[in-house]
């Protein structure tokens, strides 16, 4: 009877490896490289704006397919508002230029298998911006620049998307695209709004342990 038990043991703790072997994935997943951003202020008189930037992102992963990841960039805001400003007959030079930086977490889901690689995430957190404030106060002022104001506010953010990595080797993964579509909602004082901005990010994706 008792080698019967032991045999049954034995033989549960050898499928377990098995299974365990089968499903073997990577545990953390490091990715870094260029980001880009349409930036909607939804803010009249002003348009969408090109920013620029990049970052990296963290993922632990708890399953063969899930993960939780932590994803964070910064971008930089060009002279784009100031011209907009000017065109609609605004007086002054608003000090348009800033930067953004977001800072979000949430699950990944993803196949760990294969040259194809894809993922999707769903990702939520914060945005902080020293310009979007500073924006707004110059719109109020009919376009002056505005002197010593701190502008810096942050906001609730989120993230919806996905993208594709390709494996060039065990632990190397090319990521070409990660589109993204990007809620923030910033605004100054009494003012208050939700910005629909699209996110892309290319880079290199580093894998590290399981097989």
């Amino acid at each position: 009877m008792r080698k019967r038990v032991l045999s049954c043991l034995l033989g549960f703790l050898f499928l377990v490896t098995l299974v365990a072997a089968a499903q073997d994935f990577p545990r953390v997943e490091l990715a870094g490289g260029y980001s880009y951003i349409n930036f909607n202020p939804n803010l009249t008189p002003l348009t969408s704006q090109n920013m620029n930037g990049g970052g990296g992102a963290f993922v632990y992963n708890v399953s063969p397919i899930f993960g939780i990841k932590a994803d964070f960039m910064g971008y930089a805001v060009g002279t784009g508002w100031t011209k907009e400003l000017q065109k609609d007959g605004y007086t002054g030079a608003a000090s348009a230029s800033g930067n953004l930086f977001t800072y979000m977490f949430g699950p990944q889901i993803k196949k760990h298998s294969g040259k194809f690689q894809p993922f999707g995430e769903a990702l939520f957190g914060a945005a902080h911006s020293n310009g979007y404030g500073t924006l707004i106060r110059s719109i109020e002022n009919g376009g002056h620049e505005i002197i010593n104001v701190n502008g810096s506010n942050n906001a609730f953010a989120m993230e919806f998307g996905g993208g594709l990595d390709y494996a060039l080797s065990e632990h190397v993964q090319l990521r070409p695209v990660e589109v993204d579509y990007l809620l923030t909602r910033f605004g100054f004082q009494s003012y208050s709004a939700s910005q629909n901005n699209f996110k892309y990010f290319a880079g290199v994706n580093f894998t590290l342990g399981g097989k």
